[in-house]
């Protein structure tokens, strides 16, 4: 089969050329395939895809996946002089695109882009900054459409082209309840996509929420710029000789190497997968594999000079001394975040396995905590085409919530949990209802994990301030929900913080807590098992079958016993490896047609899942599982961050 430059493929490679010779190659691992965040974020735009369809009634679906087939029904249907086409087919030469609306008017095409990319629908230009240049981050999406632009003025010439974006204007609020919940994802096992499940003989569903654009002013400034020496057809061409070759383009390795999506796990190379990223880097520097076993600037969280590093080709912490760190201090107590970059350069450098715990600071830190401690995760969902009326697009649904408490002395329990799996429920004040049941037994110190729980917080007190004064409890929800945050700068209504505001552990982490197996990370998911890597205490409590409603009915309300430290070797296994799989005991091909995943170990695949239950007609006991799932990946989320303040109260001065 010819291989054609497509859209995914040019924005790959325009990124990385020298990413094109691994993509499509099973022998090399990619993370992108198996990310849930990703994933979610693809189902996402299939939904709003589906809903630009309704806004162009009559059209014709170019369906089939046969590269030769979709194009001879393209060009069949441009023989009409009036036509709109979806998911149009266009190649010329090595370069191949599929238009995702081309509506066509006698000699004259529009030739639209749909994303699921928000803008405010009030902005006179929302594709450039305040100094008048093209966004960052419209930017790849312009060049998109530049793209399409490029093939279709090549193989048909004499028509006349305009190109669009059309995208979710997050100022629009929904007009129909449960639209949502009108488009199904399906699976047939290997490919996932979107269907319209609901009927509108008008043609008219919810036409507020997308907006469509003009950007050939945009592309044509975009395809002026200089592309590496060439212009933007001489670049369009260059990478699709390449990529058709398969020659691979000669890398260039900078800092957005870190997040490189073909490097192998330790699991994947003992699989036999091919790590690219380890190829680019032993061909630039010449690196054996003992070279990528020491730490690199990679490893310094937030270090915001890597690059200069890279480029001076002094990648290896052990190149760099404190002088190269920037220093900076706060008003904060204790440790700046940069004095903490210098003890993992220290701790790195000297090929420490210890942990650096800042005790002195973590008990100035404690001195104002109330037991017991309360630890809290929500799980929510911001869909790009709402689920209820009155709703605007991407506002946040809290429809999942789990609850720990920790005691003074050492008790550990599952105290409360809520979870809103209800199709088409509007969750987010009797979240906040059962959230304050939950935390109103006393006045102990509140904890979260970054920033997202206050967020959330702030977003339904907007709810609430916007349509939920007629609740009962307005005035009482309103002031839970405010004295345990803290307004953000976008709040229209701020407050003080009340003497609840919630303690952000991943603050406390980054001002009085390292470990190497950290890898730079401060995300929770690297620094439970960093902390139980390193907690003597965490191993001899955790190491046994304590935790669990068969052993205690506090201690958990999900898990029926479960030993949590594990190992593989000398290694603790992470916890969240250890959360079953969501259908592990049915047959899986019996759900392929509802779930595209194997298990809930992420915030992307739990939103994913609630999304998912939100659609008509699934079985009852994929619910039930489906559920169970959420209920246990959440409630790991809680205990993480128990173990987390428990290893540090039980750490040795």
């Amino acid at each position: 089969m010819k291989r054609y430059l497509t859209k995914s493929r040019f924005i790959l490679g325009h990124g990385c050329p020298t990413k094109l010779f691994y993509a499509k190659k099973s022998e090399y691992a990619n993370s992108q395939q198996t990310d849930e965040f990703l994933q979610s974020l693809a189902e996402g735009g299939m939904v709003v895809g589906e809903l630009a369809k309704l806004y162009f009634p009559g059209g014709h679906d170019v369906s089939t996946l046969d590269y030769d087939k979709a194009l001879e029904q393209t060009s069949q249907l441009l023989l009409h002089n009036d036509v709109v086409i979806f998911e149009a087919a266009v190649a010329f030469e090595n370069l191949f695109c599929r238009i995702d609306v081309l509506v066509k008017k006698g000699n004259e095409l529009q030739l639209i882009e749909v994303k699921a990319k928000s803008i405010d629908g009030n902005d006179n230009d929302p594709f450039r900054g305040n100094r008048g240049g093209i966004l960052s981050g419209w930017k790849k999406y312009l060049l998109d459409v530049a793209f399409q632009r490029l093939i279709f003025q090549q193989a048909f010439p004499a028509f006349t082209v305009s190109s669009w974006l059309m995208y979710v204007d997050k100022t629009e609020e929904c007009t129909v309840d449960g639209l949502h919940r009108l488009f199904k994802i399906e699976s047939d096992g290997s490919r996932t996509s979107c269907v319209f499940v609901g009927d509108d003989p008008e043609g008219s569903i919810c036409h507020k929420i997308l907006k469509r654009r003009r950007v050939d002013g945009h592309i044509n400034e975009l395809c002026s710029d200089d592309f590496g020496g060439r212009d933007f057809e001489q670049y369009v061409r260059w990478l699709a000789d390449n990529y058709e070759q398969d020659t691979k383009v000669p890398p260039v390795i900078r800092v957005h190497c870190r997040d490189c999506e073909f490097r192998c796990t330790p699991q994947q190379s003992q699989n036999g997968l091919q790590d690219g990223f380890r190829e680019c880097w032993s061909e630039v520097l010449g690196w054996s594999d003992a070279d990528f076993d020491r730490p690199t600037v990679f490893d310094l969280n937030n270090f915001r000079r890597a690059q200069d590093f890279i480029d001076q080709r002094r990648i290896a912490l052990e190149d760099l001394t404190e002088d190269d760190l920037d220093f900076e201090t706060d008003a904060k107590p204790r440790l700046h975040p940069k004095e903490m970059q210098r003890i993992r350069l220290h701790s790195l450098k000297s090929g420490s396995s210890e942990a650096f715990v800042d005790t002195e600071g973590l008990e100035d830190a404690s001195g104002n905590w109330r037991f017991p401690l309360h630890f809290i995760d929500f799980e929510t969902a911001a869909p790009p085409v709402p689920i209820h009326r009155g709703l605007r697009p991407y506002q946040s649904l809290a429809f999942q919530f789990s609850h720990h408490t920790l005691g003074e002395d050492g008790s550990v329990s599952h105290t409360g949990q809520y979870l809103n799996s209800e199709p088409g429920a509007f969750p987010n004040f009797d979240f906040l209802r059962n959230l304050k049941s939950s935390l109103d037994g006393d006045n102990g110190t509140i904890f979260r994990y970054a920033a997202h729980e206050n967020t959330i917080l702030n977003h339904i007190v907007e709810q609430l301030d916007e349509f939920g004064r007629d609740e009962s409890d307005y005035e009482e929800l309103r002031n839970f929900a405010c004295s345990i945050s803290r307004p953000t700068s976008s709040q229209p209504r701020p407050w003080t913080a009340g003497d609840r505001d919630m303690v952000d552990v991943r603050e406390l982490v980054a001002r009085h807590y390292y470990h190497p197996r950290m890898k730079g990370s401060q995300s929770i998911k690297y620094v439970l098992p960093a902390v139980l890597t390193d907690s003597a205490f965490l191993q001899e409590k955790y190491s046994k079958p304590i935790y669990g409603y068969e052993v205690d009915s506090c201690s958990s309300q999900n898990f029926p016993s479960q030993t949590w430290i594990q190992f593989e070797g000398e290694t603790v296994i992470d916890p969240y490896e250890l959360l079953p799989a969501v259908f592990d005991d049915v047959d899986r091909e019996t759900w392929n047609e509802f779930w595209t995943d194997e298990d809930i170990r992420g915030g992307g695949a739990a939103m994913a899942a609630y999304l998912r239950m939100q659609q008509v007609g699934l079985p009852q006991e994929y619910r039930e599982k489906v559920e169970q799932g959420l209920l246990k990946y959440c409630e790991l989320d809680t205990l993480a961050m128990v173990m987390i303040v428990e290893s540090w109260r039980n750490h040795p001065h």
